[in-house]
């Protein structure tokens, strides 16, 4: 309806900006979603071929024993998951 001033009620002004906050956070809680999931999986791809791998598992109890140092390890373990 409109009143006297020649614009619309309050009413349907309110629910136009609730309808649209709404949507902007909806839009704003997708894209942070979206970057979770992305750096969330990056993450996981590594961390799935280290712990799976039983080649990488034994490098890893190597360095854990002493066996080999560090420099010895990022080597070898570079080479196993390229």
């Amino acid at each position: 309806m409109m009143n006297g001033n020649g614009m619309m009620g309050f009413g349907a002004m309110s629910i136009y900006w609730i309808f649209r906050t709404l949507l902007v956070m909806a839009g704003v809680l997708l894209v942070v979603w979206v970057i979770f999931r992305v750096i969330r999986r990056a993450g996981s791809r590594h961390h799935d071929v280290s712990s799976t791998d039983p080649a990488v598992r034994l490098l890893r109890e190597r360095y854990a024993r002493g066996e080999i140092d560090q420099e010895e390890y990022m080597r070898r373990l570079e080479n196993l998951t390229d």
